[in-house]
């Protein structure tokens, strides 16, 4: 049986051999062996002198010549410079991030131009950038990806803690190509320095930090330890994070949607909170360094357990299709005897997620090992991750991710003016989503990349360029695929799935004064399919869906171009990027107008009790085009002798996203045009700020979805650090969000009809560093 080109599939039988915990273990030792070896190593040794003072190269006649002016030495290790921000990236780091930090992700990186939150309630949140996400946007942890599941499902929460991160980078230019087609819609990199690459200015140092959310009562503290001794390097990091069910202004629920789309006028509704938000949160890591004069080798190990909710909303009933047993439970007053049936968790069951993750990463760098070779860098991760859903309590499906990522990169200086880089990157994956709700078959994926980024400078012009080709191969553990449930016959499946996909990208920028650039970036780029895009198969309950996968997908190709002005002045400084995105088969879930019975599991062109269905999506391709704009001014209005000054920030993004072919409707759960005002008062000690955003009612929402109302974010934030001299630093600080206490409904959420983002919160904490 087809739908359209998508052949239904149900999975066969699996034997599953875990091999990666032994892998992990072996690799582990192995390179912990290395730097032990390294350490103890007197060769290595020899250019630093074991004496008491540490000063390396001391002049053998210096005491025996008073005249001789003995000057202390300066030690130099080996290090690669931070370089200037490239077009089309953005860096937060220092007090901006501390900030902004939040819970998730995508609600840390919201205020950022042309970035985005998909929230699935609090404990969810996902970047979107320029309007895209999932398997377009590349998400980091320290040069390697996170692998978590976040690129299968909008309900799946990325696997970091944003506390950790001393820096997030945001990038779209050509760097882009380095880390493969999966980075097509741009690159979230969250530095943590879990693994150290210096060696510690004291035995002991580090910070801490807490903080208190009164929107939910929650509490989020995290610690840093940073120690060692001569080449030797110690990190030890821990967090700790809980809140309870999110406070909103209004209704959870829009009853004028429900009266729209379904005609339902009675309704059981939830005002004040949206339950079953609650999550709890807790991970560590600990990481180590051998740090020589121009080579460094580290690891690190980490653990994550995140366990949290999602809005009830979408759960039990389908969202579009609610059938009015909402109405019925209500009018029941005696339920003994009926549990099972009209019982809250079987009409209205609680969905939670508890998702762990167990990382091992390993970092060396080789500084300058012969000229013209700035460095020589390899990284490695080895990803052990999984995620329960849990219906009413019990266990519905057990998703896997076990990744393998490394990456080798030679840094060059080959020319005065010409720098660059040339590398290979590799992804070896072990995926499965197994138990009531398969959709997946266990499959395994590798991918290799090799690369080049290049830089080259003539007077006022410089120009960057990057290409790289890469090779994805797809091996489903089935030969045959058949609909649980169905009488069709099975569906033969190719032994594997091979992708090829060339992608290349280049940026010309001219500086015509010292402090004005104007920035060309043109880009092409192409994306093999993703597994579940390729062999999804099944019902997904926590998103209410039944996903078909299409085997005959073919490469999604981005044609980008994107013009850029950065101008600065001595007390204003502008930057603004238009661009225009046109994708060649654009990836998407298509809605059939089909419905599957969960319980007779079986395809319907409709179904008796709506309760019991949901909605049919397959992968489908179609021609697409973004086109929107980021814009930022900032102006110093008073600078006082003292130091105090008065700055202001007036901001605005828009991104409109569209089909190409066919009746040119809008691609669904695009961001809203966006435009504000900040302004800033404060000096070196002390800090505050007043934010106004003013979104737009987005009423471009895409074929079968709903549009959203426009809205305004009130935000103000405050801080104080205080010296404590040798003993370190404090940091006082509050924000309040939403301060009007508006109710948002996230145009890219695919909850927006049934939980609306926070409303109205102060968040008070406290940093100390030592």
């Amino acid at each position: 049986m087809q739908i359209g080109n998508n052949p239904l599939f149900t999975l066969g039988p699996y034997s599953a051999k875990h091999t990666v915990h032994r892998s992990l273990q072996q690799f582990a030792t192995q390179f912990a062996l290395i730097i032990a070896v390294s350490a103890c190593n007197p060769l290595a040794a020899a250019n630093h002198s074991p004496n008491s003072t540490g000063h390396a190269n001391e002049q053998p006649g210096a005491a025996a010549n008073p005249s001789m002016i003995q000057l202390k030495p300066v030690e130099i290790i080996g290090t690669v410079p931070d370089r200037e921000t490239a077009p089309n990236t953005s860096v937060l780091k220092g007090r901006a991030l501390r900030l902004q930090q939040h819970d998730t992700l995508g609600q840390t990186l919201h205020e950022e131009l042309g970035v985005s939150n998909a929230s699935f309630g609090p404990g969810v949140g996902i970047p979107v950038i320029r309007g895209l996400t999932g398997s377009r946007v590349r998400i980091l942890q320290s040069g390697i990806g996170t692998h978590d599941a976040t690129t299968l499902s909008p309900d799946h929460a990325v696997a970091l803690d944003p506390l950790f991160a001393e820096s997030i980078r945001i990038m779209r230019g050509p760097e882009v190509v380095r880390y493969g087609g999966n980075a097509i819609g741009g690159v979230v990199d969250v530095d943590d320095g879990r693994i150290p690459g210096q060696r510690a200015k004291q035995p002991v140092g580090g910070s801490a930090e807490s903080r208190y959310d009164s929107n939910g009562d929650g509490t989020h503290s995290a610690f840093k330890l940073n120690m060692g001794k001569d080449r030797l390097a110690f990190n030890l990091g821990g967090f700790f994070r809980q809140r309870n069910d999110t406070r909103i202004p209004g209704n959870a629920i829009d009853a004028a949607f429900l009266q729209q789309q379904f005609g339902l006028t009675e309704t059981q509704n939830v005002t004040g909170k949206i339950p079953n938000t609650d999550s709890r949160g807790i991970g560590g890591y600990t990481g180590i360094s051998w740090i020589g004069n121009n080579f460094m080798a580290g690891m690190s190990v980490s653990h994550t357990d995140n366990r949290y909710g999602i809005p009830k909303g979408n759960h039990g009933l389908d969202p579009n299709h609610l059938g009015g047993l909402e109405t019925i439970l209500p009018k029941l007053n005696d339920l003994t005897g009926f549990e099972d049936i009209f019982g809250p968790q079987a009409l209205f069951p609680n969905v939670r997620f508890n998702m762990q993750q167990t990382r091992y990463d390993f970092k060396s760098e080789w500084y300058e090992p012969v000229r013209g070779v700035e460095s020589v860098s390899f990284r490695y991760g080895l990803v052990d991750y999984g995620h329960t859903e849990l219906e009413g309590g019990s266990p519905f499906t057990r998703f896997k991710n076990d990744v393998g990522e490394g990456r080798v990169e030679a840094r060059h200086t080959a020319l005065p003016n010409l720098t660059g880089t040339v590398g290979v990157q590799w992804i070896d994956r072990n995926f499965s989503a197994l138990g009531i709700e398969t959709f997946v078959p266990p499959t395994k994926q590798f991918t290799v990349g090799i690369y080049t980024t290049q830089e080259y400078t003539w007077n006022n012009w410089i120009l960057r360029g990057g290409i790289r080709f890469e090779h994805a191969h797809v091996d489903p553990s089935a030969n045959t695929l058949k609909l649980r449930g169905s009488a069709l016959p099975p569906v033969p499946l190719p032994n594997s799935l091979d992708f090829q996909a060339l992608s290349a990208s280049t940026a010309l920028q001219w500086n015509p004064h010292q402090d004005t650039s104007l920035t060309l970036t043109l880009n092409r780029g192409k994306r093999p399919p993703d597994i579940q895009e390729l062999l999804a198969l099944g019902p997904h309950l926590s998103t209410r869906s039944f996903e078909i996968g299409n085997v005959r997908l073919a490469n999604e190709t981005v044609n980008m171009v994107d013009l850029g002005l950065d101008w600065k002045a001595k007390r204003i400084s502008s930057r603004i990027n238009g661009y225009y995105n046109r994708t060649d088969d654009f990836i998407y879930l298509r809605n059939t107008g089909l419905v599957y019975e969960v319980d007779n599991e079986v395809i319907r062109q409709r179904c008796v009790s709506d309760a019991e269905c949901v909605s049919v999506f397959a992968y489908d391709q179609r021609d697409a085009e973004f086109v929107g704009f980021e814009a930022r001014t900032d102006a110093t209005l008073y600078l006082s002798p003292k130091g105090n000054n008065i700055v202001l920030t007036v901001f605005s993004d828009y991104v409109r996203g569209r089909f190409t072919n066919g009746n040119r409707d809008d691609v669904p759960r695009m961001p809203p045009l966006r435009y504000g005002a900040e302004l800033g008062f404060g000096n070196s000690v002390w800090n505050t700020a007043l934010r106004f955003t003013r979104a737009e009612a987005q009423r471009h929402p895409g074929r079968n979805e709903t549009a959203t109302d426009s809205y305004h974010l009130l935000t103000a934030s405050a801080d104080y650090q205080i010296k404590a001299g040798k003993w370190g630093d404090m940091w006082l600080f509050a924000k309040g969000y939403n301060l009007l206490n508006e109710e948002i409904r996230n145009s890219v959420s695919f909850l927006r009809n049934f939980a609306p983002e926070p409303g109205r919160s102060v968040i008070v904490g406290m940093r100390a560093t030592f």
